[in-house]
């Protein structure tokens, strides 16, 4: 059975069709499939990123991690995140917030991953399912989210990773996408994923955020 999105609820009062990608029920699209990728151009697409990989990793257990990566590339700082290559296993992206690194992967490559790095030591926990992901690509993205999310983002530049807590829920905010676009990513407990996804869903259309299904966002990787 496809694991559901913790943002499912939100994105049926959309208007969404759905379809399987890697074992999961998520948008196709939002009836407007031309319009959803024109706007990842002139303006910012929401995008359900829940399928993608997250990983948890502490900073005291990541001395095998960098031969993991090709060129040997060097791990982020502190609220920052980089991108690279995994050896034979695909793109990652990986940021640092104080005491933890969190790796990001595509769905297709997350069990491969996530494999590699256990088996060289890494001790990684697998958060996917225990949180919920949504991404704003275009740009516009950034100025738009900052308006709706009660969230201070405003020392958050391209390259650049945060966590911010409100009323008891941890929010992890990255500055960037996994296209050639600006964006913003939100991470939340799957818990809280609702919450998190309601207030852009109530304030998208006056903000020019348009709600954007994995069709638009398969294509724009270039995984079509």
């Amino acid at each position: 059975m496809a694991k559901s999105s913790p943002f499912e609820g939100v994105h049926q009062q959309l208007g969404a069709r759905f379809a399987e990608y890697n074992g999961w029920r998520l948008p196709q699209d939002y009836g407007d499939p031309a319009g959803e990728c024109a706007a990842l151009s002139t303006s910012s697409a929401a995008f359900d990123l829940c399928s993608f990989g997250r990983f948890s990793i502490p900073v005291a257990g990541t001395a095998g991690l960098t031969g993991q990566l090709t060129g040997g590339t060097l791990l982020p700082e502190d609220g920052t995140w980089i991108r690279s290559e995994m050896n034979g296993t695909g793109s990652v992206r990986i940021a640092r917030i104080r005491n933890q690194y969190l790796m990001l992967t595509q769905p297709e490559h997350r069990q491969g991953v996530l494999e590699r790095i256990q088996k060289a030591g890494i001790a990684a926990v697998d958060v996917t399912e225990k949180t919920g992901m949504l991404g704003v690509y275009g740009p516009d993205a950034f100025r738009a989210i900052g308006k709706i999310v009660p969230l201070d983002l405003s020392d958050l530049v391209p390259g650049s990773a945060v966590s911010h807590s409100f009323f008891m829920i941890t929010v992890t905010a990255l500055r960037g996408s996994w296209l050639n676009v600006d964006g913003l990513e939100l991470i939340c407990p799957a818990s809280a994923a609702g919450l998190a996804a309601g207030a852009i869903a109530r304030y998208h259309k006056q903000q020019n955020i348009v709600p954007a299904g994995m069709d638009c966002l398969i294509k724009a990787l270039g995984n079509d």
